[in-house]
């Protein structure tokens, strides 16, 4: 899907999201949790479909679905420009139809947790391959996210490896993206 006014394209990507993108200001975090690697795999595509074949606003930003390290839990995650954007796309019945519904007929999931981006601790420079759910030290860095009502902190670790196995990592692996191509956004 590509939209030209004010010179922005949504692209498919296989990174991971840009955690703290600074246009970001709301961002929605789930799990989900399938039977399979199989089913895993199936709904994290169904979802990213759904997403590239939708009408977006400029408000969106990003989706992505990482794959657990268990193959059965996937971490959704979503940035959008502003609250109230997110919330005006999903009130639209076509919308729901379009997306909601799909995401629904797949998996059961309850409504995602809504954050700002808070703070990012670097812990020392590497790549970063995977990510945790878990505050830990021995990662690249961590990203806080401040839960709209301001009562709680979710904190995503980067690791730059896969883990021992022994607790849940997230990778990369579908997720749409709007990229922005400055020498076209209009002055003023």
């Amino acid at each position: 899907m590509t939209n030209d006014s004010w010179g922005t394209k949504i692209v498919e990507s296989d990174d991971l999201p840009a955690l703290a993108r600074p246009d970001a200001g709301l961002v929605l975090i789930s799990e989900w949790y399938t039977e399979s690697a199989e089913r895993q795999r199936l709904v994290m595509d169904a979802v990213v479909d759904a997403w590239a074949k939708a009408e977006l606003p400029e408000a969106f930003l990003s989706r992505h679905c990482l794959m657990g390290s268990d193959g059965r839990t996937i971490l959704n995650y979503a940035q959008w420009t502003d609250s109230a954007a997110h919330y005006a796309f999903t009130a639209d019945p076509a919308n729901q139809r379009a997306i909601a519904a799909s995401v629904q007929a797949l998996t059961a999931v309850g409504p995602p947790g809504r954050y700002t981006h808070d703070r990012v601790v670097r812990l020392r420079e590497a790549p970063v391959r995977t990510l945790s759910t878990t505050r830990s030290d021995d990662g690249v860095a961590q990203y806080f996210h401040r839960r709209e009502d301001g009562r709680q902190l979710h904190v995503l670790t980067a690791h730059d490896d896969e883990g021992d196995g022994t607790a849940l990592r997230f990778r990369p692996y579908r997720g749409v993206v709007r990229e922005i191509r400055e020498s076209v956004r209009p002055r003023g």
